[in-house]
């Protein structure tokens, strides 16, 4: 008995020596690429079911200081705001105030009536929700409807959301709702939505309803006081293509902003829906295992499970897709983040994911219970992260075997 009692000792020690070395080489492979590449750091999380695998800040705020990153350090997360507000819109939709079906005139009235070459469209939440609106975000001259986006600019932080919907009301639609997908403000429209059916401004709404049930204590659309040091420094990354941006590239990664003097610091008037929110890792991942769990976050019911499977359902099969194969091939979207559609690569099919402009990133394996948050902030350097994690995480989860 003492020998058996040994033996399994001995393969219980034998497995701990086994993970943390697995552990180890996965910290080591990442410094080594933030080193060579002259990148800030990051914070990853990887958990599979209840179990943390690894969540470790890796690298410095800033590469020519230094100020080591830390596990809580906050984030600017662009477009990972963008499955928050889907889910606090499907929460209305829950509580039977709206429906996907509706018009999102009969609650958005200031909006003159959607046109596509002259002939009236109807938008519908669910247009919304899963980018196909028609709707643009503008920026570029390549078409009228671009143009008058840029000069409107709705997006401008002084802009409260009814000055958003008035700046976009009467600019045609790119194209007919329901026939392509492209992303646009219509997350930031959602927020208007939000807004108008449950009469609470959208910042209070996710404080109320998100934030606290989730425990997101450091998630906001500004930093108070007291956390102002938390916020990292801002890097961009100068590649011209997709393509050039799936390797990083040292030399055109340069420091954009600082954590200190961050337009972050102060309360801006327009509550973006689409890019508005800073986070931590380990905030966001309570929203990821909220998701995973159908809706549920430590037996509180946040959302349905019709709503969540409606919400990591793609809903753009057979249509134009724009960029996102370039970046995520054979993948549709959902509401508010991209949904793998088969299984082609390590990601299992069902699997959903979205990353924000600013570098964050995250994804959910339902079939293997396994979630990735990713917090980094280079400007468009999710797009080579993204390409070097995802391989190292399910190598990190085989190895835990």
């Amino acid at each position: 008995m003492i020998k058996i009692r040994l033996q399994i000792l001995i393969l219980g020690f034998g497995l701990l020596i086994y993970g943390s070395s697995a552990k180890a080489n996965f910290s080591q492979s990442l410094d080594a690429l933030l080193e060579k590449h002259n990148l800030p750091g990051v914070v990853i999380l990887v958990k599979k079911g209840d179990k943390i695998i690894h969540y470790k800040a890796h690298g410095k705020v800033n590469v020519k200081k230094e100020r080591l990153m830390r596990e809580d350090a906050i984030f600017r997360i662009f477009s990972m705001t963008k499955p928050i507000t889907a889910v606090a819109l499907l929460q209305l939709i829950d509580q039977g105030k709206l429906s996907l079906e509706d018009d999102i005139r009969e609650y958005l009235p200031n909006f003159e009536p959607f046109e596509f070459k002259g002939k009236e469209q109807t938008v519908t939440v669910h247009h919304l929700l899963a980018h196909t609106s028609g709707m643009g975000y503008g920026g570029g001259l390549s078409n009228w409807s671009d143009f008058r986006y840029l000069i409107a600019n709705p997006l401008s932080r002084s802009n409260s959301l009814e000055d958003l919907v008035d700046d976009i009301s009467g600019i045609d639609l790119k194209f007919a709702p329901g026939e392509k997908w492209e992303y646009s403000i219509s997350s930031d429209v959602q927020g208007a939505l939000i807004e108008a059916v449950s009469g609470i401004p959208l910042d209070q709404y996710f404080t109320k309803y998100l934030f606290e049930p989730l425990k997101m204590k450091d998630t906001g659309f500004y930093l108070p006081k007291e956390r102002h040091d938390r916020l990292v420094d801002m890097y961009e990354y100068d590649a011209e293509t997709f393509e050039e941006a799936h390797h990083f590239n040292g030399d055109k990664i340069i420091l954009s902003e600082k954590g200190k003097r961050s337009e972050y610091l102060e309360k801006s008037t327009l509550i973006s829906g689409g890019g508005g929110l800073v986070s931590t890792a380990s905030d966001y991942s309570n929203f990821v295992a909220m998701l995973l769990d159908k809706g549920s976050f430590e037996g509180k019911r946040i959302l349905s499970e019709a709503m969540i499977k409606r919400m990591t359902s793609s809903h753009t099969k057979d249509l134009d897709l724009s960029f996102l194969p370039r970046v995520h091939p054979n993948t549709g979207f959902g509401y508010g983040m991209a949904v793998k559609e088969i299984d082609d690569t390590l990601r299992n099919k069902g699997s959903y994911y979205w990353a924000g402009m600013g570098g964050t990133m995250f994804w959910a394996d339902p079939k293997t219970d396994l979630q990735v948050v990713a917090m980094f902030q280079v400007e468009d350097g999710w797009i080579a992260l993204d390409k070097w994690l995802v391989p190292e995480v399910y190598k990190l989860i085989e190895e835990q075997k």
